[in-house]
């Protein structure tokens, strides 16, 4: 079974660059940083400049609606992501507010469905009296995006440095195999530039090796990070072939599994249970990872599995984001992208003193609109 991540075929990883939106000055800014992620991506002229649209429209969004937000930037093979997020008034028909002409604000109401047009995906998560959240994929060839897997696993991760550092502390890889994929999210100890070198010797690991057992790779990851100075290290194995999820963790990575049933070694917490039978949220339960920094302190390794169906969901996330959270939050936003329930995790949950990273894996894909398709349910 194909899986998607993060809307393109092969690893997923990276970092986000976050653009504090509050002002037309820090529009233009964000709009100049957008201009090197379509470099590092490779986007032609006419991608660059569909993306500086798309990026205009949602910044000029969040000053008319909500007066101030932020926008997450991040370059991909032949594609960038932005992310524009916003506490807001949020919008009470999402459906009518994509519609030309729809407009709050006093303008000719056509913003939204330009990004939509522009974009090769798009997403948009709005709750009343709390914000919006909006997600848009612009790919240097308009119509090869679209050009989705349908049917496997969904990835989207957000992961921002902390707060004026150039580099990210923080680290997440998800790397493909025949039967399924690995993923890794990793916290180097601290955050600067030593706590980047821990997390991405982790990565490293996982990319020679894709397909071992979480545990093995532990021990690993635990062998190379000797020289740094260490790191918090999650590891999900996922084999779509046998329906299973294996998972190894060391230190302080959060980890929620929903829709699985109990693993087979480890007995975790349970947190929640959602009446319906079919949600995604029906049962969640902590995944446990044993005390200690890979690379130091690390005393052997525990590796446990759940089986992994067609509602399943896992919710990883760094010391960054809070962990006082439950998805019952946010009416509809189980059925979002991973990538849009990754970032209202971290608009809501981000500590702001530390590197944040969230990272989701659905087994099915969320609502997900392209240019051709703009019609969405609200999310509630």
């Amino acid at each position: 079974m194909e899986s998607t991540l993060d809307g393109a075929a092969g690893s997923a990883g990276g970092a986000h660059r976050s653009f504090e939106i509050g002002d037309a000055s820090s529009v233009a800014f964000a709009r100049r940083g957008a201009a090197v992620a379509a470099r590092m991506a490779a986007l032609d002229e006419i991608g660059s400049g569909r993306l500086a649209i798309v990026l205009t429209e949602a910044a000029t969004n969040i000053l008319k609606h909500a007066g101030n937000g932020e926008l997450l930037v991040r370059p991909l093979d032949g594609a960038v992501e932005l992310i524009a997020l916003d506490r807001g008034p949020g919008m009470a028909d999402v459906g009518a507010a994509l519609a030309d002409g729809h407009s709050t604000a006093g303008t000719p109401g056509t913003g939204l469905g330009a990004i939509g047009r522009l974009s090769n995906q798009f997403a948009i998560y709005s709750q009343p009296g709390v914000g919006t959240v909006l997600r848009a994929l612009v790919h240097k060839n308009r119509g090869g995006a679209q050009r989705m897997a349908l049917g496997g696993p969904e990835i989207g991760a957000v992961c921002v440095p902390y707060p004026g550092e150039e580099v990210c502390g923080d680290g997440w890889q998800a790397q493909p195999d025949p039967s399924g994929f690995t993923l890794a999210v990793a916290d180097g100890l601290g955050h600067g530039d030593q706590a980047h070198v821990a997390a991405m010797a982790a990565l490293e690991v996982l990319r020679r090796r894709p397909g071992l057992a979480p545990a093995a790779l532990m021990e690993l990851a635990h062998a190379a990070l000797r020289p740094t100075r260490g790191a918090a290290l999650a590891l999900v194995r996922l084999d779509l072939a046998r329906g299973a999820l294996g998972f190894c963790g060391t230190g302080n990575i959060s980890a929620v599994a929903y829709g699985m049933g109990r693993p087979t070694e480890s007995t975790p917490r349970r947190l929640t249970s959602a009446s319906s039978p079919s949600a995604p949220t029906r049962a969640s339960y902590q995944l446990v990872s044993r005390n200690g920094i890979v690379g130091h302190t690390m005393r052997g390794t525990q590796e446990f599995e759940l089986a992994w169906g067609e509602n399943a969901m896992l919710i990883l996330h760094s010391d960054g984001i809070g962990t006082r959270w439950d998805l019952d939050t946010w009416p509809g936003l189980a059925n979002q992208p991973a990538v849009v329930i990754a970032a209202v995790l971290y608009r809501d949950f981000a500590r702001r003193r530390d590197d944040a990273t969230v990272v989701v894996v659905r087994a099915r894909p969320g609502v997900q609109l392209n240019h051709e398709h703009l019609t969405v349910a609200h999310p509630a």
